[in-house]
């Protein structure tokens, strides 16, 4: 029974397994005769034919080296059956994210750790930890399972977890959506269908696509994160574009986890990036035109180049610089693109925004009148007679008041 109680607390009771069982230690091979090795023998299967858990050992390449237990008395499956295979090959969903997987790969790395699992209608606990040889190398891992709960067999019940991850779909933090292999989109939340200016009918009625949101660029990009999908059951979240039913783009951040190898179903997790992406850009165009004024061998030079960085890094068609001097003598400093309107016309317009210390637009000429620094005016002539985001009005302002303190040194 000394060597049970040595197998038991190898496997149970240590938080590192040291080294697996060997009832006839290599360092005194005659300390235990063929007789106690036969009595140790009985005595381990006994045991385990009353303990109410599973125990296991795998080698480092996840190869079943030893198993005994309830799990398999329940099965009524011999050890020999199963002893040789691997952890992917046991297991039947097919899933190499499965968490008793993880859990093993974890143990490998050196960290012990718990696993809870859904099997069959009951509830287990499996506890993992490295298997180590004399030399304190890791050389598998040591397993715990036992049954710590059931549920009821009732299709109709909605378990804690569907409640949990109902309420994070419906939290709508970010965009979450379902589908299958064949890219059709089975479910989707209103975060994912307002990101795309989609409705819930779109969904229901005539479907939706995922490869019809994906710009043609992308598609390649799209087939490797698949491909990783089914290697690993996840793929890293990786950036790409999509297109809104009005047809434009929204860049994104993109990530998915497999939910079912056998019906090819997996999630998408989106998240909207477009507004930080466009800060990040906005900021560089800032420090790219102080560079300018910095750099530059003349103010002419300063301010052609800065309303140049305008029209060509924030989508403005032309870009004027216009100054009411000492004694009302109306010039224009600089100019870059193309301009809808007379000089007369857009000279009154400068004035206007000068003397009322706002903002204009003009939907006539599609141009946007912006007061700055030193009697200086900049006019932003736009390709569409909206006015354009506000997140662009606010950058070309900051970059033009820039331009006028500094030509007004």
């Amino acid at each position: 029974m000394g060597a049970t109680r040595g197998l038991i607390f190898i496997l149970m009771a240590d938080p590192i397994a040291r080294r697996p069982f060997d009832p006839n230690p290599p360092d005194d091979p005659s300390r235990v005769q063929p007789k106690t090795l036969q009595t140790a023998a009985d005595s381990t299967r006994a045991f385990f034919e009353c303990v109410p858990a599973t125990v296991w050992t795998t080698d480092a390449k996840l190869v079943l080296t030893f198993v005994e237990g309830v799990l398999l008395r329940r099965l009524k499956i011999s050890p020999d059956r199963i002893l040789g295979k691997t952890l992917p090959d046991l297991l039947l969903d097919g899933r190499e994210d499965h968490p008793l997987i993880q859990g093993h790969l974890t143990a490998l790395a050196g960290y012990e750790n718990v696993v809870r699992i859904e099997w069959a209608g009951d509830i287990y606990s499996a506890r993992l930890a490295p298997l180590r040889d004399a030399a304190d190398h890791i050389v598998g891992v040591a397993g715990v399972q036992q049954q710590i709960g059931w549920m009821p067999d009732d299709d109709t019940l909605l378990r804690e977890g569907d409640v949990r991850l109902r309420r994070a779909v419906d939290a709508n933090i970010a965009g979450i959506v379902f589908g299958n292999e064949a890219g059709e989109v089975l479910d989707a939340n209103e975060a994912f269908l307002e990101l795309l200016g989609l409705t819930r009918e779109d969904l229901t009625t005539d479907g939706i696509s995922w490869a019809s949101l994906v710009p043609v660029e992308f598609h390649q990009r799209q087939l490797d994160a698949i491909e990783e999908l089914k290697r690993n059951g996840r793929c890293a979240p990786f950036e790409m574009e999509l297109v809104r039913r009005d047809g434009r783009r929204i860049q994104v951040m993109v990530s998915a986890a497999r939910l079912s190898a056998r019906r090819r179903q997996g999630v998408a997790f989106v998240v909207d990036i477009s507004t930080a992406k466009r800060t990040a850009r906005h900021l560089s165009l800032e420090l790219a035109s102080a560079d300018v004024l910095l750099s530059s061998p003349t103010p002419d030079v300063a301010a052609s180049t800065v309303l140049e960085l305008l029209c060509t890094e924030l989508g403005w068609q032309g870009a004027l610089m216009w100054r009411q001097a000492a004694g009302h003598s109306d010039t224009f400093h600089a100019r870059h693109g193309v301009t809808r309107g007379a000089d007369p016309v857009l000279q009154e317009m400068a004035r206007t925004a000068l003397g009322d210390e706002r903002t204009l637009w003009s939907a006539a000429t599609r141009t946007l009148a912006v007061p700055l620094a030193n009697g200086f005016v900049i006019l932003l002539v736009a390709d569409a007679a909206e006015s354009p985001e506000n997140g662009v009005i606010s950058t070309s302002r900051a970059i033009g008041l820039r331009l006028a303190r500094f030509l007004g040194t």
